[in-house]
């Protein structure tokens, strides 16, 4: 009875589900500081078709036009700065609904931010920057290739410059593919 009783309730866990909108991502893109008070900060990311439109879910199979709006309040430009990115799925597992790790393996440690797609904006003078660029995620088709288009991912984005943090930000999202 009490083997039946364990199977009844981890059955009825796997068949919950949970709620697969964390933060409006079904609507729209979220981005969200995971440390207030850092001295770069991301005032949005726009992200649009090649003719303009706004490309949501985004399409990970596709070059991103990319409208990135920073300001940097560090009182000095920002040299030799990297991003690291840590990948998540929102999901459940008998119910419990959590964001859930996707191993990188290095791919998306330490890469140059400088050359954010084809510009150069380092340094990153101190006001307000808006870059608009193209970005190609092609070279992380490795990591795309083992995600599903069924559930929201979340990006952990962690600037540095010169070895320093100087930003984590947060931004979930639903993709497709193709």
């Amino acid at each position: 009875m009490k083997v039946l009783l364990v199977f009844l309730m981890l059955a009825a866990g796997a068949l919950a589900s949970c709620d697969k909108d964390p933060e409006g991502t079904n609507e729209k893109l979220y981005v969200a500081s995971c440390k207030p008070g850092q001295p770069l900060l991301v005032n949005s990311i726009v992200v649009n078709n090649n003719d303009g439109s706004t490309d949501y879910p985004i399409n990970v199979d596709a070059t991103l036009n990319i409208i990135l709006n920073l300001t940097n309040t560090g009182g000095k430009p920002f040299d030799a700065m990297t991003l690291s990115a840590g990948i998540d799925r929102y999901t459940d597992i008998f119910g419990i609904c959590s964001w859930i790790g996707i191993p990188t393996f290095g791919l998306t440690d330490d890469l140059s931010a400088c050359d954010f797609g084809d510009s150069n904006i380092c340094p990153l003078k101190t006001g307000t920057t808006i870059v608009k660029d193209v970005i190609d995620l092609s070279a992380f088709k490795a990591i795309i290739s083992i995600l599903s288009a069924s559930e929201p991912y979340r990006l952990t984005l962690t600037f540095k410059s010169n070895g320093q943090e100087i930003a984590c930000y947060t931004v979930e999202a639903r993709i497709v593919k193709g």
